[in-house]
């Protein structure tokens, strides 16, 4: 496993660290299988040269849009650490979410992950592109994804950061909200609240597969039996996990005990991790069972940090191999 203790080649990445890049905000669309996908390009003017790029992949539901869910989220974590880097960004809005079309709650994760690859093959077609260095990011349900791009797509990425995307399955999942929901709301204890999550769980997963009334249940019909472990026993592309102590979501102990049952002798060294010390799943700083304003926290300028560093040192890697 990589640690994330390293001198960062920043003189070989062909990131310019001493002024601001003027940067264009386009307007894109791009085909994908039976959709028409829809999002931004923020592009660096550049001559006579070629930039890494990120494609970032939002989380779970049908309001979750990059220009207005994740707006904040993307300027702190992306745009303003880049602002004097050459790196290009794309945004999109998946399925049947902003101007994009399709059903967000038809689509099943291998879906989302294709929709990806597209959003890859459309930025080979933009000339200022560096083909060889698309990184693909997701938060949350995205992170999901970025394991299974990272999987099923090696040709279209060269690695990947997946925040907050759990290692554990679906059902899982649903248990660890739950159970958190318990604890946080009714005072219980951990084990108690856990017994009753499975129950809840179990319940909720026999109605959604006879008759999902609302499309969050319908989109729980469709992704109910997913499972990352294949995804995760494939990847040979650099990974970097982000997960956050204080996640309700996404317990970071439960993704841990997971990658080290898929990989008992440790992981590869294509894998990172990081935990975020009394951080939430946006990568707040918040205790566990945080109860005010949502708007009072802050994002977090370590994790920040981790992860920037990590990306620079990645497209620096790249380029040596290139070299």
């Amino acid at each position: 496993m990589k640690t994330l203790t390293m001198i960062f080649l920043l003189f070989a990445s062909g990131i310019n660290t001493s002024i601001a890049v003027p940067k264009d905000s386009l307007s894109v669309q791009f085909e994908s299988d039976d959709a028409l996908l829809k999002g931004k390009l923020i592009l660096p003017h550049v001559k006579n040269k070629k930039v890494p790029a990120i494609i970032f992949l939002i989380g779970s539901g049908g309001n979750s849009s990059y220009s207005k869910d994740y707006k904040h989220f993307l300027e702190f974590f992306f745009e303003e650490p880049f602002e004097n880097d050459e790196v290009a960004f794309l945004y999109f809005d998946k399925r049947g979410v902003g101007e994009s079309e399709g059903v967000w709650y038809k689509a099943d994760f291998e879906q989302r992950a294709r929709d990806a690859m597209h959003a890859a093959e459309f930025l080979k077609t933009v000339p200022q592109i560096d083909q060889e260095k698309i990184y693909v990011v997701g938060h949350s349900q995205g992170g999901w994804i970025v394991q299974i791009c990272l999987s099923e797509y090696p040709d279209f990425f060269a690695g990947g950061v997946s925040m907050a995307g759990p290692t554990f399955d679906v059902k899982k999942q649903l248990i660890n909200d739950y159970q958190s929901a318990f604890i946080c709301n009714k005072d219980m204890s951990a084990e108690k609240a856990l017994k009753k999550a499975k129950r809840r769980v179990n319940r909720d997963l026999t109605i959604v597969s006879i008759l999902p009334l609302q499309e969050d249940w319908k989109q729980l019909k469709v992704i109910r039996k997913f499972d990352p472990k294949e995804y995760l026993s494939n990847i040979e592309k650099p990974l970097l996990l982000l997960f956050a102590e204080n996640d309700r979501l996404v317990n970071p102990t439960w993704s841990l005990e997971h990658l080290s049952e898929l990989y008992p002798n440790g992981l590869r060294e294509n894998f990172s991790y990081h935990i975020a010390v009394g951080e939430n799943h946006s990568f707040k700083t918040s205790p566990f069972c945080y109860k005010g304003a949502w708007s009072d926290l802050k994002f977090s300028e370590k994790t920040k940090d981790v992860m920037v560093d990590w990306i620079k040192n990645e497209i620096g890697n790249v380029l040596e191999a290139q070299n």
